[in-house]
């Protein structure tokens, strides 16, 4: 919201400099004749550069919308990026992301969208923040196609990474080589992270066992 405030505010300024250049102010005879085109366009410029940031989002949210119908196979799910601000007064605030069940509606944390795009943008050498963040876009679409034990949920979501990362036009091999350093290194991790990240592991969740669900495009075909 603020991004657009402020660019409503240096549109509007840059605005009144062009408008006053033909009009006159209130109490005044004649247009301002120091009334400056190249002014008017430096604000104009800058109230663009205050709107990219939410209309960028924006159009990655639609993007992730779409996505997440795909592979939720629920046409209610939406995607929403939460800003900062939103962030700090989200109840999940400690959560990377969360989905409600009964709407269809997925959140990403501040600043989880934006690993995304960055993953999306360069996923031959993704960070550990850029695996993960795919596999929360995954994760939760698994939540909005109807299943709520975490681990499960957490399974799922890993043998559909390849096919999440390929929604996006990563190729499939490059998205099952980053499916499978999520699997074996941070989804490992988890039985020894605490009670918090435990409850995202099962020990059945590997090719062969139990929630293994033999998937044709599975992560780890």
């Amino acid at each position: 919201m603020l991004w657009w405030l402020m660019a409503a505010l240096f549109g509007w300024l840059a605005f009144r400099e062009i408008y006053y250049g033909y009009v006159p102010r209130p109490g005044f005879d004649r247009p301002n004749p120091e009334s400056s085109v190249p002014y008017a366009v430096v604000l104009a410029l800058i109230a663009l550069a205050f709107a990219y940031i939410p209309t960028r989002y924006w159009f990655f949210e639609r993007g992730l919308t779409e996505k997440a119908r795909a592979l939720s196979e629920n046409s209610m799910a939406h995607v929403h990026c939460n800003t900062m601000a939103d962030t700090i007064f989200d109840r999940n605030v400690f959560a990377a992301g969360h989905a409600q069940f009964e709407t269809g509606r997925i959140v990403f944390q501040y600043p989880w969208c934006a690993r995304l795009m960055d993953h999306v943008k360069r996923p031959q050498r993704p960070s550990d923040e850029e695996l993960f963040s795919m596999q929360i876009f995954a994760h939760e679409a698994m939540h909005i196609r109807g299943e709520r034990d975490e681990a499960k949920t957490e399974c799922q979501a890993i043998q559909r990474f390849a096919r999440a990362s390929m929604l996006f036009s990563i190729s499939e091999d490059i998205a099952r080589v980053n499916g499978m350093a999520y699997f074996n290194n941070y989804y490992q991790q988890r039985a020894q992270h605490g009670e918090m990240s435990s409850q995202y592991f099962s020990p059945e969740c590997a090719p062969g066992k139990a929630l293994d669900e033999r998937l044709f495009d599975s992560t780890w075909r």
